[in-house]
């Protein structure tokens, strides 16, 4: 990857990660203490065929669809091997309430991703990919969470990620 490329990518990534942490703070009521779109980090590693990459990223915790039902979107910058990954994941997950009581939860679901790949000395290009995940929760006391996440691919995705993340507000 080029520097212009790189440079480019890093500024779109800051860009969206703002406006998404701007719509989030413009979510705050003047008496409320929480976001109601918590925005968070998410770090990693991803295994692709015979590619070995460092993931880092942003989300936006959209809340539930129904009880247990939630959506996450998120976006990854992969990076190693020669090669930049781009990807931006529509992740929608079962919450296990049952199963585990606070602090923890688990979770399980899939995500439809737009994924841009871009190797160095070849052109960029970009697929719709399909993967399945599932992971574990943790609430801590001053209200923000973290997890622990596998995902696996499915169609045209990177064969095994495995993420941890943290909500900052």
């Amino acid at each position: 990857m080029t520097r212009g490329r790189l440079s480019t990518l890093i500024a779109l990534v800051t860009c969206t990660t703002l406006l998404a942490a701007g719509g989030a703070a413009a979510q705050i009521g003047y008496n409320e203490t929480e976001a109601t779109y918590p925005i968070g980090v998410r770090l990693g590693y991803t295994s692709w065929e015979n590619v070995g990459q460092m993931h880092f990223g942003a989300q936006v915790q959209m809340g539930e669809i129904m009880e247990n039902l939630s959506f996450t979107p998120n976006l990854e910058i992969g990076l190693g091997d020669n090669l930049t990954v781009a990807a931006l994941n529509g992740d929608v997950t079962w919450s296990f309430s049952e199963m585990v009581s606070a602090p923890w939860g688990l979770y399980g679901g899939g995500s439809l991703a737009l994924i841009w790949v871009d190797a160095e000395g070849a052109d960029a290009n970009s697929d719709l990919g399909l993967s399945a995940l599932g992971g574990l929760t943790r609430r801590f006391d001053n209200g923000h969470d973290a997890f622990l996440e596998l995902r696996v691919g499915l169609l045209d995705s990177p064969g095994l990620k495995v993420t941890l993340g943290y909500s900052l507000f």
